[in-house]
């Protein structure tokens, strides 16, 4: 059974009504998008929201039934001192996540999301932590901050105390999220060595800067990632997802590779269902020069994921 290690829950009241999610434009080295006017051909600009809303999971329940998912993990995103704060409170936001995981016990795991800049992120992540069941924490350094900023080593602090992973986002985002190195792969270099016995996770394989992630991967173990948000990719440019993909296990290491979807932010492109075919069939493809095993693929969906679980102690 598949394990999806990169999801969120989407709620409006989570937002403040000037939030537009996030956009990456791969560019053309990566994938080759659809001619204006074509069937396939989707619009450019920021949408409003993820994807549907989901307020008590039972969207991403259906979604992972038709997938043949068995666990996902729901990453929650502070972007409150980004963009303004919403309805509910980052408080009551982690709550709210907390109880949804508690409905779905066997189904859902999650990562609290914290902006560091927050006077009180360090015990807002404690409590999460401690008393509400996260078993990991979710930084988006686009927002703002940097990895290697001193305010944020409160938390790494914890999180290595804890034994829990601290999940990032990496790769370049669109205005007004931040593209001053907040999320290039080298930035984590000094969290890395200061915490080498925090395990980090970096998301969607650092999209365009992937290269610069795998160099990271060869000078440090404790890095994980996983390949998210690579629909477009493997839907448009097939050769070139195998080939990255390839790169990755042959060279950060493929015990290190995580499947994941960012749904439902990419579900109207290419549907979870349809993402674990493609990663499943990579093995049965003609023969090319990016070849995969099946055990390579069980590795990539189920085992590698399975195991980082399974090592994150129950703080609760």
């Amino acid at each position: 059974m598949t394990i999806d290690m990169h999801t969120h829950l989407m709620v409006k009241e989570f937002h403040h009504e000037s939030f537009v999610a996030p956009f990456w434009n791969p560019g053309e080295h990566t994938v080759r998008k659809p001619e204006k006017g074509s069937e396939d051909a989707g619009e450019e600009e920021s949408r409003a929201y993820w994807g549907p809303l989901d307020q008590d999971g039972s969207g991403h329940i259906k979604r992972m039934n038709d997938a043949g998912i068995e666990k996902a993990v729901l990453l929650h995103i502070d972007l409150g001192l980004l963009f303004g704060e919403p309805e509910m409170t980052i408080e009551q936001q982690h709550e709210h996540v907390s109880e949804v995981v508690k409905r779905y016990p066997d189904r859902f795991i999650w990562f609290c999301g914290v902006d560091p800049r927050r006077k009180d992120a360090s015990s807002l992540v404690e409590r999460c932590v401690t008393q509400l069941g996260a078993r990991g924490i979710k930084l988006y350094p686009t927002t703002g901050f940097l990895p290697a900023d001193k305010e944020v080593y409160p938390l790494y602090e914890r999180a290595s105390a804890w034994k829990i992973p601290v999940y990032f986002h990496m790769g370049p985002e669109n205005p007004p999220y931040k593209n001053e190195g907040n999320a290039h792969a080298s930035v984590l270099l000094r969290v890395l060595v200061d915490f080498p016995d925090l395990t980090v996770i970096v998301a969607h394989l650092g999209f365009e800067w992937w290269r610069d992630l795998i160099a990271l991967g060869k000078v440090r173990e404790n890095v994980m990632c996983d390949f998210c948000a690579w629909q477009p990719i493997a839907k448009y440019n097939y050769e070139q997802f195998r080939y990255i993909l390839r790169r990755f296990l042959d060279e950060f290491g493929g015990h290190r590779v995580m499947f994941g979807s960012d749904a439902p932010l990419v579900e109207d492109d290419l549907s979870s269902k349809e993402w674990v075919e493609i990663v499943k069939g990579l093995p049965r493809q003609p023969a090319t020069s990016y070849p995969f095993t099946e055990e390579e693929i069980v590795a990539l969906l189920e085992t590698n994921a399975r195991r980082l679980l399974a090592s994150i102690p129950d703080v609760n």
